[in-house]
């Protein structure tokens, strides 16, 4: 077997960072945190509700830290395609 044969998509594509556009990156984790803040906020509004019940409370409470741990790994995300 010849390893040292070129894949389909080339070596040169999985060698080179210029084939990631940074600031497309970037704008599509803004894009992703702007929808899971807007998750979050109609969950806050369900939570809101005068009756409800603290099973359904609790689901909320765990659907809202799902969504800010997902919200915080993009924003280190963001972090680190900053130049230093």
């Amino acid at each position: 077997m010849d390893f040292h044969a070129k894949s389909s998509m080339g070596w040169d594509m999985a060698d080179t960072d210029d084939e990631i556009d940074p600031i497309k990156v970037r704008t599509g984790l803004f894009a992703l945190i702007t929808a899971r803040l807007e998750d979050a906020h109609e969950i806050a509004v369900k939570g809101q509700v005068a009756k409800i019940s603290n099973q359904d409370i609790g689901d909320l409470i765990v659907d809202l830290r799902s969504m800010l741990d997902e919200t915080n790994i993009h924003i280190d995300a963001i972090d680190l395609l900053r130049d230093p």
